[in-house]
C-alpha cells in the first residue's frame, strides 16, 4: 500500500510541471485575450514557473548550483524560495491594477510590502534560504493572496461585470489560487519536517494533497484562458 502511495504522489509531482506548462502555452496562445490588461504579467509568471520546475530538476540531476549535506540529500530550495518571492508580488500587483476600491488597494499595498519584509527578516533570521522551505513568507503570502482574491470577488459582485463573471479570465484565476492557497495553508506549517520523514504515511498524503491541488489550479488557469473573452 506504501509503495502504491508513493508510486503515486510520485507520478503526481512529476505531472505538475507539464500542467504548468501546458498553462503557460495555452496562456500563449490566448494572449491576443488580455494583452492590453494587467494579466498580461502572469503570462510571464507562469513561463518563470515552467523554468523553475525544469531547471530546478536539472539542477538536482546533474548536482550543479544545489547544496549537498553529510547525509547526501540534495537541496535545490534556493530555486523555489526564488521563485515565491517574485511570485507574490507579481499577484499583489496585478490584483491592485484590477481592483478600484482604495481601501481594498491601500490593504493589498500593505500585503506587498510585507510579505517582502516578512521573507527577509526570516531568511536572515529564521530559516536558511537555501537549505528549508520558507513556511512563514509562504503563509503569510498566501493568505495575502486569500484575502485579495475575496477583495476581488467583493468588487465583482457590486460590478457590472457579475453577469458575465464567468467568461472574465481574472475570475477563473481567482478561483484557482483560491483553490490552491486555502488548500495548502493547513499542511504549509512544517512541511520541513513531513519532507525529512520517510515512510510516513501523514507526511505522503499531506504531499500527496498538495500536488493535486496544484494540478487542478493549472487545469483551471489553461481552462479560463480557452473559456475567457476577449478583454
Amino acid at each position: 500500500m506504501s509503495l502504491t502511495l508513493d508510486l503515486s504522489i510520485s507520478t503526481i509531482r512529476g505531472s505538475i510541471k507539464y500542467f504548468e506548462l501546458i498553462a503557460a502555452i495555452t496562456g500563449s496562445i490566448y494572449f491576443y485575450k488580455y494583452k492590453n490588461t494587467h494579466l498580461k504579467y502572469l503570462l510571464f509568471l507562469l513561463w518563470y514557473i515552467v523554468f523553475t520546475e525544469f531547471f530546478g530538476d536539472y539542477i538536482k540531476e546533474k548536482e550543479i548550483l544545489i547544496v549537498k549535506d553529510v547525509n547526501g540529500v540534495i537541496y535545490n530550495l534556493w530555486i523555489v524560495n526564488l521563485l515565491y518571492i517574485i511570485f507574490f508580488p507579481v499577484i499583489y500587483y496585478i490584483y491592485f491594477k484590477v481592483i478600484e476600491n482604495s481601501k481594498f488597494k491601500l490593504w493589498i499595498k500593505i500585503f506587498m510590502v510585507s510579505y517582502i519584509f516578512i521573507s527577509i527578516i526570516n531568511w536572515i533570521f529564521i530559516q536558511s534560504f537555501i537549505l528549508e522551505w520558507s513556511e512563514l513568507p509562504y503563509i503569510a503570502g498566501s493568505l495575502f493572496v486569500i484575502i485579495t482574491v475575496i477583495f476581488y470577488f467583493i468588487e465583482l459582485l457590486t460590478s457590472d461585470k457579475i453577469v458575465i463573471f464567468h467568461r472574465t479570465l481574472l475570475f477563473w484565476i481567482s478561483v484557482g489560487l483560491l483553490l490552491f492557497h486555502a488548500g495548502t495553508i493547513p499542511f504549509s506549517i512544517k512541511i520541513n519536517g513531513y519532507a525529512l520523514i520517510h515512510d510516513n504515511d501523514i507526511g505522503n498524503n499531506i504531499f500527496l494533497i498538495m500536488y493535486i491541488l496544484a494540478v487542478v489550479m493549472y487545469s483551471i488557469f489553461s481552462f479560463g484562458f480557452i473559456w475567457s473573452k476577449k478583454e
